[in-house]
């Protein structure tokens, strides 16, 4: 069944070792992907794609799932756009995956944080993928960890750090 997908998909794709640029590469000429960047974490990379509809991000996925150097991968689309501030001009940001118990709540208090750049609802093992951007590590540990983690309805959250192509 076909859904219409609305903002911005996220997946994170694991690879062989000494793969990411060559992936990194591939990924970024693909239709679709707006931004391909190496993470920090349980995956390699972190894909952000505009897809229409659950269709597009399932052509996606079987083509990156047919590349002989991934391993594996995880897709949360975007299925509601709450919001989307598009200041990417942080120098160090991160993707965080939040479980909530009351997503709602979470998301009208995460866009009380000036630093968080966008805010996607999804379903999965997370029900929110938000962008946080800081001027430094300890700025962003500390909206993550004093901030984020502390909202009320906030059960879990996963971090994974991004590193934009310069």
């Amino acid at each position: 069944m076909q859904t219409e997908l609305n903002g911005t998909s996220v997946i994170f794709v694991k690879v062989a070792p000494g793969y990411v640029e060559r992936t990194l590469t591939t990924l970024r000429g693909k239709p679709f992907v707006a931004s391909a960047e190496a993470v920090f974490g349980r995956h390699d990379i972190a894909v952000a794609g505009n897809f229409r509809d659950s269709d597009a991000l399932r052509g996606f996925q079987s083509e990156v799932q047919l590349l002989d150097h991934v391993r594996g991968f995880r897709s949360y689309p975007a299925l509601w756009n709450w919001a989307q501030k598009k200041t990417n001009g942080h120098p160090i940001s991160a993707y965080v995956l939040i479980r909530s118990s009351n997503p709602k709540q979470a998301i009208s208090e995460l866009e009380k944080l000036p630093m968080v750049q966008e805010i996607i609802g999804t379903t999965g093992d997370s029900d929110i993928v938000a962008r946080i951007g800081a001027a430094t590590n300890e700025e962003l540990r500390q909206t993550i960890v004093n901030k984020v983690q502390s909202m009320p309805g906030v059960l879990s959250t996963e971090t994974f750090l991004a590193f934009p192509k310069l």
